[in-house]
């Protein structure tokens, strides 16, 4: 098959698959959970064992965050930019294209947009990191599904070269210095102030570890997700059905059994053993099943959408999954306009549970704006710039300058 570099055509709304919308709509409101912690600061007080206020639900709701969600939202978006780059590669293939060009065009256009909201809003941006994995995963896209989980041995040991590099370089700050100065920088600083802290946080002490860190813990999951998709368990789930069941009593079973035991008791009682090898697999074993329950997610929701009503119901997400990349953006400008010194400067202030309520009204907050842009456009905006880059330029009309200039003219022609 020769390798013709072709733009591929932009998938329809009609083409969409509910599933993936829903997991993707439904992952976005875990990471936003996850990362209130971080805007508001309390996750980097209780790192330092600096006193927070945390309100009258807060040390619960934090606790259950970090158990159920903290990383698990994160690897569950990871599976569905790997299904998605599956999906670009197989209809690619089916028009006699190479997948690399256009992968490598995506992939640049969200490694800019990832570096703008790394270094001028939020610094614990996952775009970057999802750009620069896919790079990694795109020589697998065009293995069977039969074959292509074999792949994780080899990007994690990939990830393991690349992070050891990332953590020499990264300046090792003690956890209560970098609470203070996040304080200082963050939450009492101005615009120019957290800008100019951000950039030298991203490049020494952040940026270094997220990269690190990531890649060793995200990179498996696109290969989980290209091997989802080309097994057809996210295409067409309901064929499925016996072997979802089984992943989702297993893997959230054990996943929750795994994340709910506390995981400093768990390391003093594993080094009172005296074989090592023994410490090291129970460890090892301990660590991928907290992921586990990432798989018992994705299982149970698929599982759910095959009933008509659940389908209703999650079905609700669906708009907020098409707008994921405008939400998360969103995100970020709300919540560092609620918490950074240049906007409301609650960093450090806001009690933990007022906090995570305010995530939730978030949250509602963009699915019901996501249902009210997508019953007007076709696509949101950023992915709309995205998707333009992506396919070569951005000669066409945004959506909403598109639909106002189709209204216009048909209301002329009347």
């Amino acid at each position: 098959m020769s390798a013709k570099v072709v733009s591929q055509d932009p998938v329809a709304p009609g083409e969409r698959l509910l599933q993936l919308d829903v997991l993707r709509g439904l992952a976005l409101f875990g990471v936003l959970l996850v990362n209130i912690g971080y805007f508001c600061g309390a996750d980097l007080a209780r790192q330092a064992e600096v006193a927070y206020p945390l309100g009258d639900f807060g040390g619960l709701a934090g606790d259950l965050v970090r158990v159920l969600l903290e990383n698990k939202a994160a690897a569950l978006l990871s599976i569905l930019f790997g299904a998605g780059l599956a999906i670009q590669a197989d209809r690619a293939s089916d028009k006699g294209q190479s997948p690399w060009p256009f992968a490598l065009r995506r992939s640049a256009v969200l490694a800019l947009l990832g570096s703008a909201h790394t270094f001028l809003l939020w610094n614990v941006d996952i775009l970057l990191d999802y750009a620069l994995i896919s790079l990694m995963v795109l020589p697998f896209l065009r293995l069977p599904a039969g074959r292509v989980l074999w792949a994780i041995p080899v990007v994690l040991i990939v990830s393991a070269v690349i992070a050891g590099p990332m953590l020499a370089l990264a300046t090792d700050l003690p956890p209560a210095q970098t609470y203070a100065l996040g304080l200082q920088h963050y939450g009492q600083g101005g615009w120019l102030d957290a800008l100019q802290y951000r950039w030298w946080e991203t490049l020494h002490v952040i940026g270094p570890m997220r990269i690190a860190d990531r890649f060793v813990i995200l990179a498996p999951f696109f290969i989980v997700g290209v091997a989802a998709w080309k097994g057809g368990w996210l295409s067409a789930p309901d064929a499925h059905r016996r072997r979802l069941r089984q992943v989702f009593a297993l893997c959230f079973c054990f996943g929750l059994v795994a994340n709910a035991v506390p995981q400093e008791a768990l390391h003093a009682w594993v080094n009172q053993l005296a074989l090592q090898p023994l410490r090291v697999l129970i460890k090892a074993t301990f660590f991928l099943a907290k992921f586990a329950l990432t798989l018992g997610y994705a299982a149970g929701i698929l599982l759910l959408l095959q009933r008509s009503r659940w389908r209703v119901w999650l079905g609700a997400f669906a708009p907020l999954g098409r707008m994921a990349l405008t939400q998360y953006l969103l995100q970020s400008l709300v919540c560092t306009w609620i918490f950074y010194g240049f906007g409301l400067g609650q960093y450090g202030r806001m009690p933990l549970d007022l906090a995570l309520a305010l995530g939730v009204l978030l949250f509602a907050m963009q699915v019901i704006s996501s249902r009210w842009w997508l019953a007007r456009f076709s696509i949101g905006p950023v992915e709309w710039l995205w998707r333009r880059l992506s396919y070569g330029g951005i000669r066409q009309r945004p959506p909403v300058i598109a639909a106002a200039v189709a209204e216009a003219e048909q209301a002329q022609s009347r």
